[in-house]
């Protein structure tokens, strides 16, 4: 079992102070995003399949068999890898907080951004269990919609972020989320 203050600790500089330690939930891996991408993935895999039958059975080109077969393994991630793909950074990733920055680490690789950005955005859950928190990248609007960092945004925290582009900087699903805004409101004046 990982010790997410270790793994933290091992990420700090010098003379930097941690001031929060926690981890994403991984019992959390549905948000309003699969009301779309679970019936989309389900179509998809559903004609593709209906397609993939008629022409295995008729013996058709190994090539559109093969092609066929690429996009239904594109599907299946869609429909089921993705949670697979989210469960394991739950579990892998660890949150921080320190003096200096935030930052995201599981060790082998670390995201971060300076703790006093002000443009951050605190969700709570409407039973108020668990918060994310999600630093803007810098576009919006119609303009986030056509370009720039509009994929990374839209697939957020769904098992899908980071193949479209590098992954936002982001708490989700944190349990102790009062902590976390404390430590991070209290960074922030510093």
């Amino acid at each position: 079992m990982m010790d997410p203050r270790a793994l933290a600790s091992d990420q700090l500089r010098s003379g930097e102070h941690l001031l929060w330690v926690g981890q994403s939930d991984p019992r959390k891996l549905f948000t309003g995003r699969d009301g779309f991408l679970i019936p989309f993935s389900l179509l998809w895999c559903g004609l593709l399949t209906s397609m993939m039958i008629p022409a295995t059975i008729a013996d058709g080109p190994s090539f559109a068999w093969v092609l066929g077969s690429v996009f239904v393994l594109v599907g299946l991630h869609l429909l089921v890898g993705r949670f697979l793909v989210k469960r394991h950074r739950k579990r892998t990733e660890v949150y921080a907080v320190t003096d200096r920055r935030v930052f995201i680490t599981n060790g082998r690789s670390t995201r971060e951004t300076d703790v006093r950005r002000t443009d951050r955005n605190v969700q709570w859950t409407r039973d108020r269990t668990h918060c994310s928190v999600q630093w803007e990248t810098g576009n919006s609007g119609a303009r986030a919609f056509f370009g720039g960092n509009s994929v990374q945004t839209i697939y957020a925290n769904t098992g899908l972020d980071g193949f479209f582009g590098p992954r936002t900087t982001a708490f989700w699903d944190v349990p102790d989320g009062d902590a976390l805004v404390s430590a991070l409101d209290g960074a922030s004046v510093r």
